[in-house]
């Protein structure tokens, strides 16, 4: 058996920058991991597209969130800085209003990834879809509104 004292030097040595920058389990934190995890669901979903131009257009728009992914990792840091949180208690006043307008973003990446599903299913259905780009619309209407809101 390891000691305990051995085990919590692994875990201190396994600790990223994203830990200080972020903290460990606070409301910013879990904001960051959230839009992450919709930005990379996004892609992993976006490799079962065909190539055509519908995949060219839902590629373009996974670049345009993994910038904002950038974005919203650098406020979340920010407002660690600035409003720290350890807990599950969103901070009032014009932390708790940036944290709404990112959480929403985070909801809009999600919603983003589901219209790539949908548009992979079109393409199973319906091949021709493949050469059109209009499929992206969706997609492109949820990554335009993420940008707007992690800009705002």
């Amino acid at each position: 058996m390891v000691p305990p004292h051995r085990r919590w030097r692994d875990v201190l040595a396994r600790r990223s920058p994203d830990d200080l920058e972020l903290g460990e389990g606070g409301v910013w934190r879990r904001l960051h991991d959230r839009f992450r995890r919709a930005v990379d669901r996004y892609h992993q979903l976006l490799e079962g597209v065909p190539e055509g131009p519908l995949r060219g257009a839902l590629e373009l728009c996974g670049a345009r969130l993994a910038v904002c992914l950038d974005e919203v990792r650098a406020a979340c840091a920010a407002e660690q800085a600035t409003s720290p949180s350890t807990g599950l208690e969103v901070p009032g006043g014009a932390a708790g209003e940036h944290h709404a307008r990112l959480s929403r973003a985070a909801t809009l990446a999600a919603q983003a990834a589901e219209a790539v599903t949908m548009a992979r299913v079109r393409a199973r259905t319906d091949p021709s879809v493949l050469a059109d780009a209009s499929g992206a619309e969706a997609a492109d209407r949820a990554v335009a509104q993420v940008e707007a809101l992690v800009r705002a």
